[in-house]
């Protein structure tokens, strides 16, 4: 029991350090600068069009219509939340573009006809009327990019004190698992601290500039999507923390990483293109689940979260008994 509550606070402390000192590093001032960059400049690019709309809105009739707003959003957004949920193909998409979208506040008996027509779904609906549909577009883009940023701040976890014998040390006063596991959660709370930050700064404009939506509505699915990015992070920071346990160099394992975590949706989207079945390869990593954490159903919800979690503990089991059977 002594030798579980040292591992304990050797973990904590090693995890609080590396938090503490993320910023203090090049990796970490680099994937701050990058987190915060992408995840406001996707914001901004989403927002301009809506704050323009409500210019002209406001030129023309003297006041803005928050209702005619959120038609207007909801109108643009059903077809590409419907594309990059995966739940129609660009084809069908033209197919039916012709075809009015269920009305804002529709009656369940309209909305089965539009369902039976292909145009409703239950899924987008969710997203796009019953929750701020401009957050929720936010929130589906920074679910698909910040995979890629992430690898700037856990590529280095233990492979450069490898390269240097900088770990030797530590040994005499730690374990290794101490070292490992304790800086797998230090990338994580950063990463986590940035997530919160990005999406606080988002929600704010959101009701203090736009005022489309009320702030209750936007409060709580704030909540929501940062528990889906902060989850979904984990699964990934466990690649970096795999392939910084088996090489020796920073600068490659920066390298695998991204070519693990893109290379994985770009094989599955390409090879899909010349057969349909090589788009399971996504679940390969979480690529496949990860849209399912801002689903309605809580069974998708959950289960794409336990997915998460289940990817999480795989890699981390992996990289660890790579890391502890290695020379350092």
């Amino acid at each position: 029991m002594a030798g579980k509550a040292a591992t304990g606070h050797h973990i904590r402390l090693i995890s609080s350090y590396w938090c503490r000192h993320a910023v203090r590093s090049g990796s970490g001032l680099v994937y701050l600068m990058i987190a915060l960059v992408f995840g406001l400049t996707v914001a901004h690019i989403l927002i301009m069009p809506v704050e323009q709309f409500m210019i002209q809105q406001k030129q023309k009739t003297g006041e803005t219509d928050p209702e005619a707003i959120t038609r207007m959003i909801v109108g643009v957004g059903r077809p590409i939340a419907q594309w990059v949920l995966g739940l129609k193909s660009m084809e069908e998409i033209a197919q039916q573009g012709m075809m009015q979208p269920p009305p804002m506040g529709a009656g369940t008996q309209a909305r089965t006809e539009l369902e039976d027509n292909g145009i409703y779904d239950p899924w987008t609906s969710f997203l796009l009327e019953d929750k701020p549909a401009l957050l929720s577009a936010i929130l589906l883009v920074l679910l698909f990019g910040m995979p890629f940023v992430i690898s700037f701040l856990a590529f280095n976890q233990v492979s450069g004190d490898v390269q240097t014998r900088g770990l030797r040390y530590l040994l005499p006063r730690t374990e290794r698992r101490s070292i490992f596991f304790g800086r797998f959660l230090g990338v994580a709370l950063f990463s986590t601290l940035v997530m919160a930050f990005i999406v606080a700064t988002i929600v704010l404009y959101l009701g203090m500039k736009l005022r489309i939506y009320p702030a209750g509505a936007l409060m709580v699915w704030a909540v929501q999507g940062f528990l889906a990015l902060a989850i979904l992070m984990l699964p990934y920071i466990a690649v970096c923390s795999f392939v910084s346990a088996s090489v020796d160099s920073p600068f490659l394992s920066l390298i695998l990483a991204k070519l693990i975590i893109a290379g994985v949706l770009l094989i599955a989207m390409i090879g899909s293109l010349a057969w349909k079945p090589a788009e399971y390869l996504l679940y390969l990593l979480p690529w496949g689940w990860q849209n399912h954490l801002l689903h309605p159903a809580p069974g998708h919800w959950l289960g794409a979260g336990l997915a998460c979690l289940a990817y999480t503990g795989v890699l981390l089991a992996l990289g660890y008994v790579r890391f502890a059977r290695r020379d350092l």
